[in-house]
């Protein structure tokens, strides 16, 4: 069809906040989601419009956005509609609109299934001239039970401003030196909803920042979609000339051999707790802890948290990602903190995803090896099978709980 669905959103008087990665659009009361043909069951007249595996998925502002319209539609008292749009490869993990259908389809409320799938029950269809009419008295009915995707899930890159959204880019630049091949800048354009100006203020500040660090400068992997080379602002900024070679350091850098590599400790055990120990990436692990710290946590577990952070340097155990904001102590399975159990020994550092995947059965640690359910399995290829970093061997910092006590062993879950 000739009019775009952006174009069709703006003349229903729902314009799309951006029309690269917004998956619906929110006014005042109202929320109209853009789903899929493939994805609507028409004997039951309900549509997936979210699934785990869309869920787990990187970060990006389409996810958060689309996340925060579920969260208001499940509370209820909103008039929720729903545009099925047709996809040009079903298949394709990055669709592409083909065509959609110029009506409006009324989201009476939402479920979730055993799989974590959110569905939106559909009960009419309402055309674009009576849109205004209907919404007057249309609500939807709230959810049964609380919502049920974990706050920890939602990035804040929709409204995120550029210096927020640095960490979230720099994580999934490292994710994708894993994959050993680079990223077009539309991608990263429209998935951290960036224009030129700020895409080019992004990489220089993150590349500068791997300078500093002295690692290779990861934005070498965004590369113009013709000449899958970096622009020529590359080269005058860092002055590096071959780009390609650059890629080549980022591959060979950010793997696990590099990132269970671990600060051996220091013979004067006595003394670490005193001492500013610095790490591999030269940043003083100390800061690093605090900036750690400043995350929301449980009152009893901030002892629990800095051990567990020191225990593994300031590293994702599985990935080795070192964002102090994106990093949780987890407690291993068989331990349990209301039982005193805060030790570092207790504990692993993960990422925000991995602790989720960890603590809901997705994610198995046995025998030092991440392993991962077929469920999600298709997400984390890269670190199906990587070895668990070991902590540290010598960090004695005292806890505020028994340590006489001894701890349980831990259980192996399948």
């Amino acid at each position: 069809m000739d009019k775009t669905i952006t174009r069709f959103f703006a003349e229903i008087g729902m314009p799309l906040y951006n029309g690269r990665w917004s998956w619906g659009a929110e006014n005042d009361h109202v929320i109209v989601l853009r789903v899929w043909e493939d994805e609507y069951n028409f004997q039951v007249r309900q549509v997936a419009v979210m699934d785990q595996k869309t869920l787990m998925a990187s970060a990006s502002a389409g996810l958060d956005e689309r996340i925060q319209h579920l969260k208001a539609i499940w509370r209820g008292g909103v008039a929720a509609y729903a545009v099925i749009a047709t996809a040009v490869d079903p298949a394709a993990d990055d669709r592409s609109i083909k065509s959609y259908r110029d009506a409006l389809f009324v989201i009476d409320s939402l479920t979730v299934d055993g799989e974590g799938t959110f569905h939106a029950h559909v009960s009419k269809v309402v055309e674009p001239i009576d849109f205004h009419i209907h919404v007057v008295d249309h609500r939807t009915a709230a959810g049964d039970g609380p919502f049920s995707i974990d706050a920890q899930l939602e990035s804040g890159l929709s409204s995120a401003t550029v210096r927020e959204k640095l960490p979230h880019m720099r994580e999934w630049l490292i994710g994708v030196a894993r994959t050993r091949s680079p990223v077009k800048y539309a991608e990263m354009m429209r998935r951290f909803d960036l224009w030129y100006g700020t895409l080019f203020t992004s990489l220089k500040l993150l590349g500068q920042a791997c300078v500093q660090a002295h690692e290779p400068v990861i934005t070498a992997l965004v590369v113009d979609k013709d000449t899958g080379r970096c622009s020529k602002g590359f080269k005058e900024v860092f002055g590096i000339v071959d780009d390609e070679a650059e890629r080549e350091r980022c591959y060979a850098y950010w793997t696990p051999a590099h990132q269970e590599r671990l600060p051996a400790a220091p013979d004067d055990a006595s003394s670490v707790a005193a001492e500013v120990v610095i790490d591999d990436d030269g940043h003083g692990l100390e800061e690093r802890v605090a900036c750690f710290m400043n995350v929301e946590i449980r009152q009893e577990q901030p002892a629990f948290r800095r051990v567990v952070f020191k225990a593994y340097s300031g590293r994702c155990a599985i990935s080795g990602c070192d964002i102090p904001e994106a990093l949780e102590a987890a407690h291993l399975h068989g331990r349990d903190w209301r039982e005193g159990h805060n030790q570092a020994t207790d504990g692993i550092l993960l990422r925000r995803d991995l602790h989720t995947l960890y603590d809901r059965g997705l994610l198995d640690l046995s025998n030092e090896i991440a392993r991962f359910s077929p469920r999600v399995a298709h997400h984390y290829a890269r670190l199906e099978g990587a070895h668990i970093a070991s902590r540290a061997p010598a960090y004695p910092f005292p806890l505020q709980t028994d340590l006489n006590q001894p701890n349980k062993p831990l259980e192996a879950k399948g």
